[in-house]
């Protein structure tokens, strides 16, 4: 739609982009609703924030910046509207997902993704997962509130995880002062591929959205996942 065609008109001109939006490298936090985002995103950005709708809807969009601990890298995070999927049911879902795929007016596609995952309920959240994964764009998957999942009894091999997924995977704890320590780390060593071009996405048949459960269901099992 004409979305589309202006976000690609902005990516080709470049020039028009640069003095609407800060420096940095444009991350996004993604995760289902209650996963712990927006209590990471508080931790990555302290009191550098700040709160407006998307264009057009009344969706909060949250940004906020830090810079990495080699002082490489500054970095632009965007807290997305909590999403159980990329075929969204509802206005935030629909906002994360055009966000992610470079559709939304005046907005750049993010050129890093930070999966957020409620370790204490990995098989819900692993859907969302592999539907970023399939985007292609570079991302870590935080394990969030893996303390509390520990405590409970769930185990988790973070190890055999990423290498199911094969993207990096570290555990993240949001209320905790240092809890983004491994995620920050990971983003540092993540390659850059460039501009973000946007991206091509077709709603998944009935046939395909189960084929990802039954793949939700053979990463838990290739991992030893157990659940107390």
């Amino acid at each position: 739609g004409s979305a589309l065609a202006h976000s690609c008109s902005e990516a080709v001109n470049a020039t028009a982009v640069v003095p609407l939006h800060p420096p940095g490298r444009l991350l996004a936090l993604v995760g289902n609703p209650n996963c712990g985002k927006t209590a990471l995103f508080n931790l990555l950005t302290g009191s550098r924030q700040k709160v407006a709708n998307y264009a057009g809807v009344t969706v909060e969009r949250k940004e906020g910046s830090f810079i990495g601990p080699s002082r490489r890298r500054q970095y632009r995070v965007l807290d997305l509207p909590g999403s159980y999927s990329l075929t969204p049911t509802t206005l935030d879902e629909a906002i994360t997902r055009d966000f992610l795929l470079g559709r939304l007016a005046g907005e750049a596609a993010p050129e890093f993704v930070v999966c957020v995952v409620d370790a204490t309920n990995l098989k819900l959240n692993l859907r969302l997962a592999l539907e970023l994964r399939d985007l292609g764009v570079p991302m870590v998957i935080a394990l969030n509130m893996s303390d509390l999942a520990r405590g409970r009894g769930f185990r988790i091999d973070r190890a055999k995880l990423a290498k199911e997924l094969g993207v990096p995977v570290v555990e993240t704890v949001a209320v905790d002062s240092g809890g983004d320590r491994q995620l920050v780390e990971a983003l540092e060593h993540l390659q850059h591929p460039g501009a973000a071009a946007a991206r091509e996405w077709r709603d998944p048949s009935f046939d395909h959205i189960q084929s990802t459960q039954r793949e939700v269901r053979r990463i838990l099992h290739a991992i030893d996942y157990v659940e107390p």
